[in-house]
């Protein structure tokens, strides 16, 4: 089971609107996965994935699609790059900044901190603030 499907249950079983979600993954997507995508940056990912055992946990699919897109130069089509995009953002959201990113969009919602949305290191200081609390503590619903 993917971190997302995963966070997606959890947070529903809690009574966190799947809007909220959405809006979670799009802001760690803006923050953190790159819009240019060329030859170095798949293998980055790729690095990346086996260095943080995401690589089996990524569907078939999309292993496929980053070892055969290792050998393009620059990625140009529309549809292939928002592909590579989700699978970008699901290797990042397996990360610690991945995470806390997604868990400090979530708890600055919570606590209807707005301006803080557009700020990268304050989302990072509430969601790791957030994920070093005892399960029993934690509260986003």
């Amino acid at each position: 089971m993917t971190f997302l499907v995963s966070a997606w249950r959890e947070l529903a079983e809690r009574g966190v609107s799947e809007d909220i979600v959405v809006l979670a993954k799009s802001t760690v997507s803006r923050f953190l996965v790159p819009s240019k995508i060329t030859k170095e940056t798949i293998k980055h990912y790729v690095k990346k994935a086996l260095r943080n055992s995401v690589w089996y946990k990524l569907r078939q699919e999309s292993r496929a699609l980053l070892l055969a897109s290792r050998f393009l130069l620059v990625v140009k089509s529309p549809v292939l790059k928002s592909i590579l995009r989700e699978v970008f953002l699901e290797i990042e959201l397996y990360t610690l900044r991945g995470k806390a990113v997604f868990y400090g969009v979530l708890v600055a919602l919570r606590q209807g901190l707005l301006e803080a949305l557009g700020n990268l290191k304050r989302l990072i200081t509430l969601g790791v603030g957030y994920l070093n609390l005892p399960v029993m503590w934690r509260v986003l619903g």
